[in-house]
């Protein structure tokens, strides 16, 4: 009996301890669960407000394309882009045009060529007529602002050919978040 009594006395703590060790860990590992979701949570938040943004720009880069090619998004009306008439070297209401020869300015035209007026605004629920089929510029989530875009004027004769036109569209759409924007940017043949 005296041998058992004395197995206890030397493992005096000992669970106590081992209990302890576990606790820690399981504590630790509990709080870098915790971070590890908030991390997730916030990576998805910003990638669902990225493709807000994205899906903004995208739809106003095909409203800019209607615009050139047969409709006046401001009045609903079938007025296509015609040539360059239209068209300056400070971009009045957003279509902008620097000259035979002349390059675009390195710095974007929305900051430094564009009045007021510029670039133009994306419109909800504006109804343009493609192929005899009619569309309606969708409505943005909650809180996106309008998306915008500008559109350069490019006229080009091809070795052999006529005087053709191309346009420069660059859109700049916006998430939910300021911080996140889009730029869209493509060179249109109608």
């Amino acid at each position: 009996m005296s041998t058992q009594h004395n197995l206890f006395l030397k493992q005096r703590g000992a669970a106590f301890v081992t209990g302890l060790i576990f606790l820690m860990i399981l504590t630790l590992l509990g709080i870098t669960v915790a971070k590890m979701a908030t991390i997730e949570e916030r990576m998805s938040g910003n990638m669902r407000d990225r493709m807000i943004a994205m899906q903004a720009a995208e739809m106003a880069l095909r409203y800019a394309e209607q615009h050139i090619r047969d409709n006046d998004p401001t009045t609903n009306n079938p007025k296509a882009v015609e040539g360059i008439e239209e068209f300056d070297t400070t971009c009045t209401s957003g279509l902008c045009y620097y000259g035979a020869g002349v390059a675009a300015p390195l710095v974007s035209a929305t900051t430094t060529y564009c009045t007021p007026l510029c670039p133009f605004s994306y419109a909800e629920g504006t109804v343009f007529r493609t192929d005899g089929v009619d569309y309606t510029a969708p409505e943005l989530p909650a809180g996106v602002p309008l998306p915008t875009y500008l559109i350069e004027g490019i006229q080009k004769i091809p070795p052999g050919g006529s005087l053709r036109f191309y346009y420069r569209i660059t859109v700049r759409a916006q998430g939910v978040k300021a911080g996140t924007v889009v730029w869209l940017q493509e060179v249109f043949r109608p």
